[in-house]
């Protein structure tokens, strides 16, 4: 293969058309990015809140029976229940 001198000139002008669809694009790339980080916030969130229900209901479970109002009443005043 014969090796050339030519490099890539990535500076070139864009036509109108082009640049109105590249800044559209940079846009929705933009949008998406953010949904993307609010869809990972609302994901951790969730494995947080299944993680703090879990750890209640073995609470719940471990309790004696003598000992069950309070503990449900520790888990509504963290509103887990």
């Amino acid at each position: 293969m014969a090796q050339t001198d030519q490099t890539w000139d990535w500076g070139v002008e864009l036509r109108d058309e082009e640049r109105s669809e590249l800044e559209l694009m940079r846009s929705t790339v933009a949008q998406l990015r953010t949904q993307l980080d609010q869809a990972h916030e609302a994901l951790e969130s969730c494995r947080q809140r299944h993680q703090d229900a879990t750890q209640a209901l073995r609470q719940l479970a471990d309790a004696r029976p003598w000992r069950r109002r309070r503990v449900r009443t520790a888990l509504r005043d963290r509103q887990l229940l």
